[in-house]
């Protein structure tokens, strides 16, 4: 994130993810694969716009092994909502060069999606084992 705040052209390369995550409500995407589809990017494109290669390479590889089970964030609907304030949150921050807040937002963002993740599944492991008996 320090990279990423401190580099250059940090506005123009994040210009394209505030025109998605920085909108007002009814302007927001609401199709749950699209949604996921754009959460991916925003992540990969922050790691990339950071300019450190390597990091973006290690990112496209974790992200590519979690794929199928970060969409399952999105089949709650007031996920998006929540990752659409999450994320234009971190954008801000980002913009304002406050690495520290961005940091912060990041790392809830990342914790609140995991806990989603992990939350559904349990939840549909229980959904079937109920169906079972």
């Amino acid at each position: 994130m320090d990279l990423l705040v401190n580099h250059n052209d940090a506005q123009q390369q994040l210009h394209h993810l505030c025109n998605i995550w920085c909108v007002a409500v009814h302007e927001r995407i609401t199709d749950p694969h699209e949604v996921s589809r754009l959460d991916e990017r925003f992540h990969i494109d922050l790691v990339a716009a950071s300019g450190n290669l390597e990091m973006a390479r290690i990112h496209q590889d974790i992200t590519n092994r979690i794929r199928i089970v970060r969409r399952l964030e999105f089949t709650r609907n007031y996920r998006i909502d929540i990752t659409y304030e999450e994320h234009s949150m971190i954008l801000n921050a980002v913009l304002q060069q406050d690495a520290t807040q961005a940091k912060k937002m990041l790392q809830r963002h990342i914790q609140n999606s995991r806990d989603e993740v992990k939350n559904i599944t349990l939840h549909n492991l229980h959904q079937a084992q109920v169906q079972r008996t």
